[in-house]
């Protein structure tokens, strides 16, 4: 927590922190316990979430003027993460694969990078060889949940929204105790 703020501002920033905790919480809770009730939701929630994902790229880009360089990408994801929440929102009724299907590249390309920073930090010796070791184990556990997604998308998404409310409720715990 940032100790130069005033108390009162450390506060509410703790109550924001551990309202936002509680609510990750919830949500793995629910995704973990609720598992296929949230799959027939996910056109839902997956097209919402990707419109907020093509806002946000959408916003960073109008903010920085990103759009003003020629080595930008910000408006291409905007545009393509767009498009992804508009087909699944209109094929909600057999998106099946087309979730499966970019539920699993989002998770390869978080894990390639994953993997990518952890290689860095390896090779430039910042001290934390064991991190990093482990987040690339991470890493690579996700690339094989990724590639039976990807594989087989009907039937293992059930699993993954298990497996998504598992990392929901860690998140939750992170972001309570100020680790996130």
């Amino acid at each position: 927590m940032q100790r130069h703020l005033p108390q009162h501002h450390q506060k509410l920033i703790r109550r924001t922190r551990l309202f936002s905790a509680g609510v990750i919480f919830a949500a793995g809770v629910i995704c973990f316990f609720l598992s296929d009730v949230i799959r027939k939701g996910l056109p839902f929630i997956l097209g919402a979430m990707l419109f907020i994902i093509a806002g946000d790229y959408l916003w960073e880009a109008l903010k920085d003027k990103s759009y003003d360089t020629e080595d930008t990408d910000e408006i291409a994801n905007a545009i393509i993460f767009l498009i992804l929440a508009v087909v699944v929102l209109l094929r909600r009724n057999d998106t099946d694969n087309l979730i499966g299907a970019v539920w699993g590249i989002l998770a390869l390309l978080l894990a390639a990078r994953h993997i990518s920073h952890a290689l860095f930090g390896l090779i430039h010796r910042d001290g934390k060889e064991i991190g990093h070791v482990l987040h690339i184990l991470q890493a690579l556990l996700s690339i094989g949940i990724s590639v039976t997604l990807l594989m087989d998308p009907p039937h293992h998404l059930s699993f993954h929204v298990y497996i998504l409310g598992l990392e929901l409720t860690d998140l939750a715990v992170r972001v309570a105790f100020d680790e996130v």
